[in-house]
């Protein structure tokens, strides 16, 4: 409890921080989703559903973006998500299932291959959710924007993951502890318009070792987003998740699993974004 009590004062102070700080420069200004390394005050709101079962799901997030200087820009994140799990057996009805918070910084080069770098740390709790194995998940990683073509811009992204394991599966899963390991994106942004609508597909990568087992996830999602207004303030977004999951283990506790497609991670959203 106190460790929360820790990390949500800090979210706190971040969100206040960005408050009190300059704004980002004029030619930033133009709200583009697509654009990882572009960092700009919003609040999404997203319902879909997860899995075969269609249950019903749900994410706020909000972004509270400032600047120190024109070449040194900054985001605070946080988003909560809920869903229904009716064919857990852990669970009834909808319920809050991920709490998570984000810092993140981004650095003009003046680099036209590399223009703009930048790193984030990231803080998940997934404790409320009785039916995930990891209670928090914390990692740092790094991202480039390479611009590729006119309106393709890729951002490769590396970060490294610990991941909590719950203390009661500590006990279930002999020989297990915490997981370490490496987490590998590619954010693929294309443009299908002047007006900013695009399309986006990022595959992810997601090495993890708890000692008596390893996983290895490989998430590819796809997102498609359009401004509803002329001035981009109001955009339509959506977004469909799909996951592969290998587990390799030395446990009877856990069992062998080679690439397959977890009914219970797929996901799929709509929802309005407005930037401010």
């Amino acid at each position: 409890m106190i460790n929360k009590i820790k990390v949500s004062l800090c979210l706190i102070a971040f969100l206040f921080s960005s408050l009190n700080a300059h704004a980002t420069d004029d030619s930033e200004r133009a709200p583009d989703p697509a654009d990882v390394t572009r960092v700009l005050t919003s609040v999404r709101v997203f319902m879909g559903v997860n899995s075969d079962d269609n249950n019903i799901a749900g994410d706020i997030e909000l972004k509270l973006a400032g600047s120190f200087n024109k070449d040194n820009n900054f985001l605070t994140m946080l988003e909560v998500s809920g869903a229904e799990k009716e064919s857990d057996p852990f669970e009834d009805g909808f319920d809050l299932r991920e709490i998570r918070g984000r810092w993140f910084q981004v650095f003009g080069t003046g680099n036209d291959v590399m223009p703009k770098v930048g790193y984030s740390l990231d803080v998940i709790d997934r404790s409320n959710d009785d039916s995930e194995l990891v209670d928090n998940i914390y990692a740092i990683g790094g991202v480039a924007k390479v611009p590729v073509l006119s309106n393709y811009v890729m951002y490769p992204n590396i970060a490294l993951v610990q991941a909590n394991l719950k203390d009661e599966y500590k006990k279930v899963i002999s020989g297990s502890d915490d997981g370490q390991g490496i987490q590998l994106n590619v954010f693929n942004s294309v443009y299908l318009s002047k007006k900013g609508t695009y399309l986006m597909i990022i595959p992810q990568y997601t090495y993890l070792d708890f000692d008596s087992f390893k996983t290895q996830d490989l998430l590819v999602e796809s997102r498609f987003g359009t401004p509803l207004t002329d001035d981009r303030s109001f955009w339509f977004e959506a977004s469909y998740k799909e996951t592969f999951s290998d587990i390799d283990s030395d446990t009877p506790a856990v069992s062998d699993v080679s690439f397959e497609a977890r009914d219970d991670k797929r996901q799929f959203r709509v929802g309005v974004r407005y930037f401010f």
